[in-house]
């Protein structure tokens, strides 16, 4: 009688971080209505989440891994000193013995969206299709007709992977993981972690010939981000300050996911200078008052 059924893949104890009151109950976000783009005041229990997201079937039996994620990822990392640091806002702090919650952090909250799972099936559909767009390797070239040929086995994997962490463990001794930040509050979404592109070094961790350079970002709290560059690094670390072009860069960075991926749902802002860059964006405004701001997608 008690089993959550709204399962949040962006956790409430994350988007607290981005509360605008003092109960950290009321978050800012524009959120996507059709071609609308609506930017108001919103409940953080109301967004982020999916009814039975987290469901899968094993043998015709409905699993849930809800509790799971709870009490294996989310739990631990609140009660961590790290998550102390994160949420006071001590993030000048955030040193090497930081490093595996950081990286659990980012990891996990990489692999537990809508966005992943609908990441998986393009990918599926696009090796099926025999296009070529990517070089895909025999070992993933049999995974994806596993997932065709069982369509609850993709779903089953983004469960496996939200819900535990030692798929994690091989590089997270190794990789590159810099603390960045900000001299301007930072943006997130309810798909807090994204992957840009970074410059190519010989260490970097490429699965797939051809793949461009990429990073794992994730805005930690409105002041400090978080960049992960998986490869062999010696486990570097750094703590420092970015410029405000670079803050600015990484908060248009959100809003281009936000715009571009239909699963991305809500954009976590304050209304500063948000107009501008929706204009940016190529919305168009429609209506602008002091509670609510609204776009229109051409």
């Amino acid at each position: 009688m008690n089993t959550p059924h709204d399962h949040h893949y962006a956790p409430q104890f994350y988007l607290r971080s981005f509360s605008t009151d003092n109960e950290k109950k009321m978050i800012t976000t524009v959120a996507k209505h059709g071609d609308r783009a609506v930017w108001a005041k919103r409940s953080i229990q109301g967004i982020g989440f999916e009814k039975d997201f987290y469901v899968h079937m094993e043998k015709g039996i409905p699993v849930s891994v809800e509790t799971d994620i709870n009490e294996n990822i989310e739990i631990p990392i609140t009660r961590s000193e790290t998550w102390q640091k994160i949420s006071t806002d001590n993030t000048e702090n955030l040193d090497q013995s930081d490093r595996g919650i950081l990286y659990a952090l980012i990891r996990n909250l990489e692999t537990r969206t809508p966005h992943y799972l609908a990441t998986l099936k393009e990918l599926m559909e696009m090796e099926a299709s025999g296009t070529n767009e990517i070089e895909f390797s025999e070992e993933e070239k049999e995974m994806y007709k596993e997932f065709r040929e069982n369509p609850h086995l993709a779903k089953t994997m983004m469960n496996t992977m939200a819900s535990s962490l030692p798929w994690t463990a091989r590089s997270v001794e190794s990789s590159f993981l810099r603390i960045l930040r900000s001299p301007v509050p930072l943006r997130t979404s309810t798909t807090p972690t994204i992957s840009l592109p970074t410059p190519y070094h010989p260490n970097i961790d490429l699965s797939v010939p051809g793949m461009v350079p990429y990073q794992l970002v994730l805005a930690l709290n409105p002041t400090t981000l978080a960049c992960l560059v998986l490869g062999d690094f010696d486990g570097y670390f750094s703590n420092s300050s970015m410029t405000l072009q670079m803050a600015l860069e990484f908060n248009r960075s959100y809003l281009a996911h936000f715009t571009k991926f239909q699963n991305v749902r809500h954009l976590v802002t304050g209304r500063n200078g948000l107009v501008d860059e929706m204009l940016w964006a190529h919305y168009d405004l429609i209506s602008d008052t002091e509670n609510k701001i609204t776009f229109k997608k051409p």
